[in-house]
């Protein structure tokens, strides 16, 4: 059950966040990605000599660590997504479902990969639960490895976001975007406040939902809010260029992620939240420990339990986001090396 109560607006330019807060909430003993590959005892590479959707991971700790879906990894053969989360056991090797989020890189720049300071974007996180929507109705089980059919449209995505809100890169890398945005993505930041008893956030691009967090615990949560945050602020930023530039897309949304939309109010979260909860939930293959469900209905998301507590939920609006794209047709495997790649385009 989804035990959180909505804190007070906080607002800057066209973005909306409601902190979600719960003050009974206790701690949970893991470890985050960001904090055990600092402290050394995980590690993440390359399976074998690489593989585009799949890393794999070696915790040699004595705590599980948590892999929150949306995860930025930089180096090795090509920048990282995880699209799933995970719990990695204490003392294991698992393999990690990701997406490539630099297109044109196929060569080592690392041995291992290292945490990039803030989390994707929503448009790019709610990929990988169409998949997984789409796999659930089906009657389907093969759980994360259905993940990479949205390759070439995260591909499509990353472009997308790179024109939009700028940033330089040869090898199409999300994170020069987040480069080339590094002083108005520290502005906005400091818009947004955290509560002591927070776990969570829902965040809106003028009236309209990018998604929601939440963390099993506050500590947790409290070394993952920037990060998070930084994910939500691009998609707002990028729609915001899109309304500027006038492109039809943004002709065809209107005023609604713009900084005329009517704000929302918490009774607009509150009804959000409340989809969350009624969301159909779907068991579904993982790795790792804990139990993983496909959430489906008005939103799309992951729940990953332990025991009979939530470490992470993630759910996106089902409708398509306001400058989203819609799913390629592919005619080669969406996981090809970008030498193929290039080669499949005629260049």
């Amino acid at each position: 059950m989804l035990d959180v109560m909505i804190g007070s607006p906080q607002r800057h330019r066209t973005m909306t966040l409601f902190p979600l807060v719960a003050p009974a909430a206790t701690d949970l003993p893991y470890d985050l990605l960001v904090d055990a590959l600092a402290a050394g005892v995980l590690s993440i590479g390359e399976a074998g000599q690489g593989r585009v959707p799949t890393l794999v991971a070696k915790n040699a700790g004595e705590r599980d660590v948590l892999v929150l879906d949306g995860e930025q990894l930089i180096g090795a053969r090509q920048n990282r997504m995880t699209n799933r989360s995970i719990l990695l056991p204490a003392h294991s090797e698992t393999e990690l479902p990701v997406y490539c989020m630099e297109q044109g890189r196929w060569h080592c720049s690392s041995d291992a990969m290292q945490p990039s300071p803030q989390h994707s974007p929503s448009k790019v996180r709610r990929r990988a639960r169409e998949a997984e929507v789409r796999h659930a109705a089906a009657g389907g089980r093969a759980g994360m490895f259905v993940l990479r059919e949205e390759q070439g449209a995260v591909w499509g995505d990353v472009a997308d976001t790179l024109r939009a809100v700028g940033g330089s890169s040869d090898t199409g890398s999300l994170d020069a975007a987040y480069t080339a945005n590094a002083r108005r993505l520290a502005r906005w930041l400091k818009a947004f406040h955290r509560d002591d008893a927070q776990v969570g956030l829902l965040a809106f691009a003028g009236d309209r939902p990018l998604g929601m967090d939440v963390i099993g615990a506050p500590r947790l949560y409290e070394r993952l809010h920037d990060r998070l945050l930084r994910g939500y602020i691009m998609d707002a930023l990028e729609q915001a260029a899109a309304a500027r530039a006038g492109t039809a897309g943004a002709g065809r949304r209107g005023s609604g992620s713009g900084a005329d939309a009517a704000a929302p109010d918490v009774a607009t979260a509150q009804h959000y939240l409340d989809a969350v909860r009624g969301a159909a939930r779907t068991e579904t293959a993982s790795v790792g420990r804990g139990t993983y469900r496909v959430l489906s209905g008005a939103v799309i998301g992951g729940e990953l339990m332990d025991d009979a507590r939530i470490a992470h939920l993630s759910a996106f609006p089902t409708e398509q986001p306001r400058g989203g794209r819609p799913r390629p047709v592919h005619d080669e495997p969406v996981v090809a090396p970008p030498s193929r790649r290039r080669r499949h385009r005629g260049e």
